[in-house]
């Protein structure tokens, strides 16, 4: 063991001393043979993996690598021989004293030659975002829906010869990397690091955007003009991330903006569905347009095989824009509305308002109203020589009884969703039999809705949603109730009330 290492420290010694005599050249580092961008839309990040052939010399080769005016973290960079590693070592990386925007990179090569090697690193400036544009037919049953990949570079570098992976999911970023880029100059020995003794951050960041991918390819936009021209999509994912790779390779470049095709559906299901809603005052109706990320099926009932760039339902869609316009018999476009969309998973689907409609009305009546199982409390009070009686309302019902009237103009049956806003927490009775707390003496709204036609549901704590299928000209009607059980409305909760003697 002692001879062996001796016999290495010999050799170290003899290669330092030949480096020290030696007149060792500083090495331009050469152009990028290839590039691959990893953007994450989360936040303020792109990995960078960058491939060159450095042309070495037998001996010590000291290589600089350069990032002024660009928004490169410095601390990220790491450095990689790819092929010859047995004959070429990294000895070390250091700095120019004084210098954040540089570093050497000192490497010992038995041979003269090329080798291949990759560099690492993380740099902001560089962002992605989301589109879709979708073409409704004139009889609004079906959809022509394109989906856009917008790429814009600010990160002061161009990256030609690039391939292009777009992440969707949320990160954990501790340091900003612009915040990163700005540090001052590091200390004058960087040490040659191991992927372990990055950030744990970092390599998990670099190991998952290996381990899974969407491949799309589309046309580029010059200076925000795209030309469409789509090719195939392979799409896979894994864990709470998905990875979108653009097939080929295209130069990303300084403040130029970019847009990809990232899918080209035709003939998605469209369905058409009138709302109103408290929320919006609840007397006129709004006309939705909705699809749903799901595989098209076929006249057979089964998936259509279809390339992954013409299906939906094969992974989420990213956050972005639907922009959406419908086609008129002479084939002229009307835009009809547009809505952002967050993150829809597979299965999940995308509603876009198109604008209120006047063709379906609706009228609410109260029809009854009354007050029971009151509880009152009795006390006096003495006026002079006198004692006078007093009243306070403590426990009460109050119900209302309500009539809705709609009808719809359509020349087709149409679905609707009327959602009604309750000023207390809702107890719903929506089934044939009342729910096990319908009885409770506690307070609330207890809305009685089990003989209305269509489908019932909750929404939140106040409000109610129903949904029903109306004929073209025929009037609906739908009756129900609300019974607010009031509590504890005397006189310390009701301190205003007028009191009169007896």
């Amino acid at each position: 063991m002692t001879k062996v290492s001796c016999s290495a420290l010999s050799v170290l010694m003899v290669v330092l001393a030949a480096a020290a005599a030696a007149d060792v050249d500083l090495v331009t580092i050469p152009r990028r043979e290839g590039t691959q961008l990893t953007i994450y839309n989360s936040d303020d990040i792109t990995m960078v993996r960058e491939h060159r052939l450095l042309t070495v010399k037998q001996g010590i080769n000291r290589i600089q690598f350069t990032w002024a005016e660009t928004l490169i973290d410095p601390t990220s960079i790491d450095f990689r021989i790819l092929d010859h590693e047995d004959q070429v070592d990294l000895i070390d990386t250091t700095y120019p004293p004084g210098r954040n925007d540089a570093l050497q990179w000192n490497i010992h090569s038995q041979f003269a030659g090329k080798i291949a090697v990759e560099i690492r690193y993380f740099t902001s400036g560089i962002t992605w975002a989301a589109s879709y544009v979708g073409l409704a037919n004139a009889d609004e049953t079906k959809l022509d829906l394109t989906g856009y990949v917008h790429v814009e570079n600010r990160s002061g570098e161009l990256y030609d010869n690039a391939q292009i992976r777009l992440v969707v999911g949320t990160i954990n970023l501790v340091e900003k990397i612009a915040d990163l880029a700005q540090r001052p100059a590091p200390g004058t020995t960087y040490g040659q690091a191991s992927p372990a003794a990055k950030p744990e951050m970092r390599r998990q960041l670099a190991e998952k955007s290996d381990e899974y991918l969407f491949r799309a390819r589309g046309g580029k936009l010059d200076r925000g003009m795209a030309v469409d021209k789509a090719k195939d999509v392979k799409k896979q994912g894994l864990s709470e991330y998905f990875l979108f790779t653009i097939e080929g390779r295209e130069t990303i470049e300084d403040g130029q903006p970019m847009r990809l095709v990232s899918m080209k559906v035709g003939d998605v299901p469209l369905e058409c569905l009138y709302k109103l809603s408290d929320r919006d005052g609840g007397t006129a109706f709004a006309k939705y347009y909705r699809f749903k990320n799901l595989k098209l099926i076929g006249r057979d009932g089964k998936e259509n095989p279809l390339a992954d760039m013409e299906n939906l339902g094969v992974s989420p869609l990213p956050n972005g824009s639907v922009r959406l316009f419908s086609e008129y018999p002479n084939k002229d476009l009307a835009y009809v509305g547009g809505t952002e969309i967050k993150h829809v998973p597979i299965g999940d689907r995308v509603e876009v308002n198109v604008g209120p409609d006047t063709e379906i009305t609706i009228t609410r009546r109260l029809k009854d109203q009354k007050i029971t199982d009151t509880i009152a409390r009795q006390y006096e009070r003495r006026l002079d020589d006198e004692f006078i009686r007093h009243y306070d309302l403590i426990d009460y019902d109050e119900t209302f009884f309500y009539e809705e009237e709609i009808v719809s103009g359509k020349a087709a049956p149409v679905k609707v969703e009327i959602e009604r806003a309750f000023d207390a927490g809702v107890v719903l009775w929506s089934g044939e039999n009342p729910p096990a707390d319908w009885n409770a003496s506690r307070p609330g709204a207890y809305v009685d809705l089990h003989t209305v036609p269509g489908r019932v549901e909750r929404v939140d704590e106040t409000h109610l949603k129903y949904f029903l299928d109306l004929e073209p000209g025929k009037k609906t009607f739908v009756t129900y109730s609300v019974t607010y059980k009031r509590r504890k409305v005397g006189p310390e909760l009701n301190t205003e009330k007028i009191r009169r003697p007896l």
